[in-house]
């Protein structure tokens, strides 16, 4: 009889089979600082280092809002994704922690729902929404320590929510190219499932709660409980659903 692990062919040869393993892996970082002189003059495009990204989340406030799966971050000038990317790295290894693998994949759905980006410029907005799918599927992967199928819910639902969280704008405007204003959803937790309601970029600013982190560096921003004239357009849901975008 052949060894565990190894499989027996017709003729009696036989063949060890290595079981995959899928370990952790750290945030890519980008040594270009600038893309070319035309962006970094019509836009002001200059991209901030890993080292810097890390050093300005290491704040003690910060890392205590990391770890709450429901505090909401909002990236204003997202780039490609380095602010984003790092957040949500750093949250997914800390939920990969705290959680049974049997209560991971929702968990890591919420921690997605609550971080926000807006990129002006298209490529960069795909680039940084690419970035964050692939941080997903590296701690999915590592979790569970097999591969994340894209037919799954949880991939669906992961991918549905970075693309309707991290969208193109103009956020000095609050418009996108074709001149609509920017629009979010909100993920409410109510009994167990989802609530998503919509409300609007520029109606954070009629919000007494919204605090400005890093504004300095026009970087990071952080807006609490939002009390914004949200629409209940959509049914409540199971969290690994919300892809289907049912309506009430």
């Amino acid at each position: 009889m052949a060894e565990e692990n190894e499989i027996s062919l017709f003729d009696g040869q036989e063949f060890t089979v290595e079981a995959k393993q899928y370990e952790l892996q750290e945030t890519a970082e980008s040594t270009e600082l600038i893309k070319s002189k035309e962006r970094v003059q019509n836009h002001g495009e200059v991209f901030t280092p890993k080292w810097m990204v890390q050093k300005m989340l290491s704040e003690p406030a910060i890392q205590e809002k990391i770890k709450d799966i429901h505090a909401t971050f909002l990236e204003p000038s997202a780039g490609e994704g380095a602010f984003l990317v790092e957040i949500l790295h750093q949250r997914l290894t800390y939920l990969g922690q705290q959680v049974s693998k049997a209560n991971w994949t929702k968990q890591a759905i919420w921690a997605l729902m609550s971080i926000y980006g807006i990129e002006l410029l298209q490529d960069n907005l795909l680039k940084a929404r690419d970035a964050m799918l692939e941080v997903v599927i590296n701690h999915y992967q590592a979790k569970m320590q097999k591969q994340l199928s894209v037919k799954t819910e949880f991939y669906k639902a992961a991918k549905f929510v970075i693309t309707t969280n991290i969208v193109q704008g103009n956020t000095l405007e609050y418009t996108t190219n074709d001149g609509q204003l920017i629009e979010f959803s909100h993920w409410w937790p109510v009994d167990g499932k989802v609530q998503r309601e919509t409300f609007t970029y520029k109606s954070l600013f009629n919000n007494s709660d919204v605090t400005d982190m890093g504004a300095a560096e026009g970087q990071l921003s952080l807006f609490g409980e939002l009390e914004t004239e949200a629409e209940k357009e959509y049914a409540l849901c199971d969290v690994l659903k919300v892809y289907k975008e049912e309506r009430g």
